[in-house]
């Protein structure tokens, strides 16, 4: 199987998030401090970002707490801090503050996959079978946006240059969580962008 490396030990993640009594004034130093716990090794320094102005950006607005209470609200800060950057793709951590539940990475579902290919051969074989085993989750994701106006979160991610293998998601804010809706995955390395969609809960 042919995938990128972005993935890392839910468990170790969430045991270096901080407790509830973080206070939001300091935040972005202690979102700091923890990107750099959690993402252990993998991450660069930030100060090795090529643009320190985007290297963290946050988000806060508020949300229904519950669905049609509008009286009854959370406020919730997404925060986007860089974690690397290569030939064509760039990587980036996300990690979210609440008051009752304090700073915490934020994982991802992704889909779990496997690939076969004309004997056995990735980039000269034909692609013929792509199959989902389950999910797993990450709280890295690459060429990532984040979108205030709609709540979405996207990525795509360039498995080489010429863009004919490549992965992509989208994950909307429900409910006071970022919940995957739609995933592609084009392992075809054919010359070719031809992206086959293997979730889908957009309809």
């Amino acid at each position: 199987m042919i995938r990128p490396l972005l993935c890392l030990p839910l468990a170790a993640l969430l045991l270096a998030a901080t407790p509830a009594t973080a206070q939001p004034d300091g935040l972005e130093k202690q979102a700091r401090k923890l990107h750099a716990l959690a993402s252990g090794g993998y991450c660069e320094p930030l100060e090795n970002a090529h643009d320190a102005e985007s290297a963290y950006q946050s988000w806060t607005f508020s949300y229904d707490l519950y669905p049609g209470a509008a009286s009854d609200q959370e406020e919730i800060t997404l925060i986007r801090i860089w974690c690397m950057t290569g030939a064509y793709n760039e990587v980036h951590a996300y990690y979210t503050y609440r008051n009752y539940e304090g700073l915490a990475p934020l994982s991802f579902a992704v889909p779990a996959y496997e690939t076969t290919y004309e004997d056995d051969e990735p980039i000269e074989g034909k692609l013929e079978d792509l199959t989902v085993l389950g999910f797993n989750a990450t709280i890295i994701l690459t060429n990532s946006q984040y979108d205030p106006k709609t709540r979405t979160i996207s990525d795509y991610s360039l498995w080489r240059g010429i863009g004919d293998a490549s992965s992509s998601g989208t994950w909307n804010f429900n409910d006071g969580e970022w919940t995957l809706q739609r995933y592609e995955i084009d392992a075809s390395y054919d010359g070719e962008s031809n992206p086959e969609t293997v979730v889908d809960y957009t309809e």
